[in-house]
C-alpha cells in the first residue's frame, strides 16, 4: 500500500500554530461550551492528522505538502480567503509614500481608506500587505479553518487534478481517499475520547465515528458533542431555549433562598477564594495572592474596603 503524508512529512510548526490560536480562542472554541476536558486535542490538529492518514505521499514532497495545505486552508490563498479584515491603519502604516497619498484619507489620528480607488485596488494593496506578514501575524486576522465552508473552487480544482478524486468539500475528500485506501468511508475509533475532540471531529468531517471511555463524564461529554453541537442548528436552538428556562427557575429560586446577593440586591457572578498563612513574626493571616487583578482585559481588580 502506498505510503500516507504522515508517513514521510506533517508541517508541525504550522499545525502547532493553528493549534495555539484554538486554543487563545478560550470560551469561543466549538466544544469548550460543553465542559471542560483536560488534554482536549485541538480540533485542528485531529482534522490534520485524519487528512494526512488519508492522503497518499508521491515521489513529489513539495507538491504533496502544498496540497495539504490547500486542504486546510493553510496555504497562502488560504489564509487570505479565511482573513477577517485588516484596519486601514496597519495597511496604510506599511505602505509606501506614493501609496498612502493614492490609497487613503487622513483625518487627525483617523485613517480611511480613499473612496475613489475601486474596492479592487484597494483589495489588492491589502492582500500585498497580508502576504508580508509571518503567519503567526495572518493568524491574527483570520477565522479558524473550521469557521469557514472550505478551501475555494480553484483549490478543489488543483486538489482533485493532484488527487485524482472529484471532491467539492472536505467531507466529500475524506470519502474518496477512504475508498482509495480502504475500499470504504474512513472509520475512526476512539477507545479513550475524554472530551471527544477526535470522535467529533473525525465525524464533522466525513468519517463514520466511534468512541468510549471509562469516565462517565467523558461518554457524557462526547455523547453531547456529537449529539448537541453536531446535531444541527434547530437542536441547538432547542437545547438553548431549555437551558435559559432552567437558569431563569433557578434565578428565581436562588432569589427566594436570599442567598448569593448583598445588602443592595446585586447577584454574585462568581465567587473567589485565596489561600492564607498565618505570619509568624506579627500573627496576622496574610493572602497568598500573586496578583489583584481578576481581569486585565476588562480592568477589574480587587480592592478591599472594609
Amino acid at each position: 500500500m502506498q505510503k500516507a503524508f504522515i508517513e514521510e512529512q506533517f508541517p508541525v510548526s504550522l499545525i502547532s500554530k493553528e493549534s495555539y490560536k484554538e486554543r487563545k480562542a478560550n470560551l469561543g472554541q466549538t466544544l469548550t461550551g460543553l465542559g471542560k476536558w483536560w488534554g482536549r486535542k485541538p480540533l485542528i490538529l485531529v482534522r490534520a492528522v485524519i487528512i494526512g492518514l488519508l492522503m497518499p505521499a508521491s515521489n513529489n514532497p513539495q507538491k504533496d505538502r502544498e496540497i495539504f495545505l490547500k486542504i486546510l486552508t493553510m496555504d497562502a490563498d488560504g489564509l487570505w480567503q479565511r482573513c477577517k479584515g485588516i484596519p486601514a491603519k496597519n495597511v496604510y502604516e506599511w505602505s509606501s509614500d506614493a501609496e498612502k497619498e493614492k490609497y487613503f484619507q487622513i483625518s487627525g489620528k483617523s485613517v480611511r481608506w480613499n473612496s475613489q480607488n475601486p474596492q479592487k485596488e484597494r483589495d489588492r494593496l491589502t492582500r500585498k500587505y497580508f502576504d508580508s506578514l509571518s503567519y503567526d501575524k495572518k493568524l491574527e486576522y483570520c477565522d479558524r479553518p473550521e469557521q469557514i465552508e472550505g478551501a475555494s473552487k480553484e483549490a478543489w480544482s488543483e486538489i482533485n487534478a493532484y488527487l485524482r478524486t472529484s471532491a467539492s468539500s472536505i467531507d466529500e475528500l475524506v470519502e474518496q481517499l477512504g475508498k482509495k485506501r480502504f475500499g470504504r468511508i474512513p472509520r475512526v475509533g476512539d477507545a479513550f475520547c475524554g472530551g471527544g475532540s477526535i470522535p467529533f471531529e473525525a465525524a464533522r468531517i466525513g468519517c463514520d465515528s466511534f468512541a468510549s471511555d471509562l469516565n462517565p463524564v467523558a461518554a457524557l461529554l462526547t455523547w453531547a458533542s456529537l449529539n448537541l453541537i453536531g446535531g444541527g442548528n434547530d437542536l441547538q436552538k432547542e437545547v438553548t431555549k431549555a437551558q435559559e428556562q432552567v437558569f431563569i427557575k433557578a434565578k428565581q429560586q436562588i432569589k427566594e433562598w436570599g442567598i448569593e446577593h448583598n445588602e443592595k440586591g446585586w447577584q454574585a457572578d462568581a465567587f473567589l477564594y485565596c489561600v492564607e498563612a498565618k505570619s509568624f513574626a506579627t500573627g496576622y493571616w496574610v493572602p497568598l495572592a500573586p496578583s489583584w487583578v481578576i481581569g486585565e482585559k476588562n480592568k477589574v481588580v480587587l480592592k478591599r474596603t472594609g
